[in-house]
């Protein structure tokens, strides 16, 4: 092929200019950071290697395992492990045509719930979105808390609109237990490709990106949460809300395809070291170790308490001493907190001492009133050297004289950065 030496020197830079110019203009194409200085990258995965980070992701919400749904937003598939694959850099979430569990469908999740929350940040998915009708695909934070609202969607996508992207943000006031602040955005077709999902989080505005570009901001500073925050990809499918229901036109099996999910936090942002405690309600928490399966009884919506937080606590039926439970709670970063556990007293309650780590924190308390009672319990401040899920075990030592049993009666475990 015939040369031109005096275009040589010039083709470097032309090439340089037109490989700016395409990743300028290509909507799918965008830089992974936050905008402007100060930003630390907190939590990533990139999705390599051939099998899910167990270590950073659940394929259940936090009240299933090995199945689950969110029947209250009307899902009609039932969120199975082995929907959630891992192969060639990308994470992905199947739907397909499945019975089980009473369910039509199964499809694929990721919650980072007591693996990863954080308080304030920016939050970013790169994904490809299916097209299908009744394919409902969430980029959404939810509180580490397990109380709803608050929750953040970060990016709602409906298979049936492929060019709409809805951005909401769910709260609750002191006179409303739910609020909500929805938007959407038309832009390309999102199934067409891969594009870029953030969220800018802090104590001031919620302000949504698409591609890079704002999207949305919400400014109403009364109403913004300040509690840790949880990350999940769901694919969902169902008929609620503006939602169509899968039919014979709806594409089985289909795929959510995630290029990465990755959250950084600002250096000049507050963190838990100055705002609201962390609180885990004990229904929520996951059992990992109990004295015997006859002492542990869960308080569900049968036996509702008004006086409980999210009306339900847990019960531990004990009838000697040296029965015990253990809770495992999220600690979100190693430092000091102060410990305490809201209770429910009663005539048959026992005594008992909390240890964590196996190391004991507070004194032995007792849970013994003559009629019921509910108090919050101060059990002294514990240093942790790392983050991370936690033991808490709560070990029965004795009872009042004058109490009939042994039962202990637990509605939430609070931890207050010091």
């Amino acid at each position: 092929m015939k040369r031109y030496p005096h275009l040589l020197k010039y083709t470097k830079k032309i090439l340089q200019g037109l490989s700016l110019i395409a990743v300028l203009c290509s909507p799918t194409t965008v830089l992974a950071d936050p905008v402007g200085d100060g930003w630390a990258l907190v939590f990533s995965d990139d999705f390599n290697g051939t099998q899910l980070d167990k270590k950073k992701w659940s394929t259940c919400y936090w009240w299933g395992n090995n199945g689950c749904t969110n029947g209250g937003s009307g899902d009609v598939q039932w969120y199975q492990p082995d929907d959630v694959f891992v192969n060639n850099g990308i994470l992905r979430l199947r739907a397909q045509k499945r019975k089980m569990n009473g369910y039509e469908y199964t499809s694929g999740m990721i919650s980072s719930h007591d693996k990863f929350a954080f308080q304030y940040g920016y939050a970013e998915m790169r994904a490809k979105m299916p097209n299908g009708r009744g394919f409902w695909t969430t980029f959404w934070l939810a509180s580490q808390r397990r109380a709803w609202p608050p929750e953040i969607d970060i990016a709602e996508y409906l298979g049936s609109q492929p060019n709409n992207m809805h951005m909401t943000y769910h709260y609750s006031t002191p006179t409303s237990k739910h609020q909500s602040s929805p938007w959407a955005y038309t832009g390309a077709d999102f199934s067409a490709d891969y594009h870029t999902y953030a969220v800018e989080w802090n104590p001031k505005e919620i302000i949504w990106y698409i591609d890079g570009m704002e999207r949305r901001r919400y400014t109403a500073t009364e109403h913004i949460s300040a509690e840790a925050m949880y990350v999940m990809a769901t694919f969902a499918l169902g008929k609620a809300w503006i939602n169509t229901p899968p039919d014979e036109t709806t594409p089985f099996p289909s795929y959510s395809n995630v290029d990465y999910i990755k959250v950084w936090r600002h250096k000049d942002s507050p963190s838990t070291r100055a705002v609201t405690p962390i609180i885990s309600e004990t229904e929520g928490l996951k059992v990992a170790a109990k004295s015997n399966l006859a002492h542990v009884i869960f308080l569900g919506n049968a036996k509702a308490d008004a006086k409980l937080s999210n009306h339900m606590g847990t019960m531990l039926d004990s009838n000697k001493v040296g029965d015990s439970v253990t809770y495992t709670v999220n600690v979100p970063e190693a430092r000091t907190f102060n410990v305490r556990v809201g209770v429910k007293r009663y005539h048959n309650r026992g005594k008992f001492q909390l240890s964590i780590g196996g190391t004991n924190c507070g004194n032995p308390q007792d849970l013994y009133a003559s009629s019921s009672d509910y108090v919050e319990l101060d059990l002294g401040n514990i240093t942790f050297d790392a983050s991370g899920n936690k033991s808490f075990k709560f070990t029965v030592v004795d009872k009042n004289a004058q109490s009939s049993s042994y039962k202990l009666a637990f509605d939430y475990i609070k931890l207050t950065p010091k």
